[in-house]
C-alpha cells in the first residue's frame, strides 16, 4: 500500500511539472527551458522528473537503476522528495535494485534535513520498526 501511495504522488508531481515529451538520451521529457547535459538532465526537477518516468515506466522501460541514479542525483542536488523516492527503491528492492535498508534510511534522512516532511516520517518509521526488530531479537 505505501509503494502505491508513493508511485501516486511521484507521478503526480511529474504531472503537474508540465513534462510532456518521453526522456531519451539529451532530452530530459521536460522541455520547459531545460537545456540536456552530460547526465540526461540539468536541474533537480528534471532529474526527479526523469526518475520517476524509469520506476513508473512512462514512456520508457522500467529501469530501477536508471531510475535510482536520476533521482541520487536529484538528491544530491537539493531536491528531499528525490531523496525519499530513493530510499524507497532501496527498501522495497524497486525495478531490480538490490534491497538495502542503510541505504534507505540514509536517503530518508537526507530527505528530513532537506526539510521533507514525507521523508523524515519515514524516516522515523524505518527507526522504529528498526528499534522493534532488535527488541524482538
Amino acid at each position: 500500500m505505501q509503494k502505491s501511495v508513493w508511485l501516486a504522488l511521484l507521478t503526480g508531481i511529474f504531472i503537474l511539472g508540465g513534462c510532456t515529451e518521453a526522456p531519451s538520451p539529451g532530452n530530459t521529457g521536460c522541455s520547459k527551458g531545460s537545456s540536456s547535459s552530460a547526465g540526461g538532465c540539468s536541474s533537480a526537477k528534471s532529474c526527479e522528473d526523469l526518475g520517476v518516468r524509469y520506476i513508473t515506466g512512462d514512456g520508457v522501460r522500467i529501469d530501477g537503476y536508471e531510475a535510482v541514479r536520476y533521482l541520487e542525483r536529484a538528491c544530491s542536488m537539493g531536491r528531499g522528495s528525490a531523496c525519499n523516492g530513493a530510499a524507497f527503491i532501496y527498501a522495497d528492492a524497486e525495478g531490480g535494485v538490490k534491497q538495502d535498508y542503510r541505504k534507505a534510511l540514509d536517503y530518508w534522512s537526507r530527505a528530513c534535513r532537506l526539510g521533507d516532511q514525507t521523508g523524515c516520517a519515514n524516516y522515523d518509521l524505518a527507526q522504529d520498526k528498526l528499534a522493534e526488530l532488535r527488541r524482538s531479537r
